[in-house]
């Protein structure tokens, strides 16, 4: 039923999903700040988004070489700030960087947000355009 509405709100659905894993992957990382050996989950937001893509898609992406490049990526990585991909290890084994964990949950909450508004306006939209075709 949402494919009546076009790719757009497909393409919000799944930014929300994968908004909400990564959020959930967040949270379980500063809960786990203080258990020893703990390695954090250092998935992102545009991990979580591939794999939604991909399943709403139903395409299976394969390589014909060990060594061909998978998915979207050009062999070249952008990283945030907010990630890295060195693991500082504590005393005790853990991996969490509670600094880290924060900014990148309030980042995400901003976004999440940012996606909610962009969905209720698309949503706005319509019900105007539907108001206005009842005249």
């Amino acid at each position: 039923m949402i494919t009546m509405f076009g790719n757009g709100f497909q393409q919000l659905e799944a930014a929300l999903s994968a908004r909400e894993q990564a959020q959930r992957v967040n949270a379980s990382n500063i809960a786990n700040a203080d258990t020893p050996n703990f390695h954090a989950d250092t998935r992102t937001f545009a991990d979580f988004l591939a794999a939604e893509q991909h399943r709403r898609s139903g395409v299976s992406t394969a390589t014909t070489h060990a060594m061909h490049f998978r998915g979207n990526n050009n062999g070249f990585t952008m990283e945030s700030p907010f990630q890295s991909s060195i693991k500082t290890q504590r005393m005790d084994g853990n991996t969490v960087d509670m600094q880290k964990e924060m900014a990148r949950m309030s980042e995400n909450q901003l976004m999440h947000e940012l996606t909610v508004r962009l969905l209720k306006g698309r949503l706005n939209g319509l019900a105007n355009a539907i108001k206005e075709g009842s005249r």
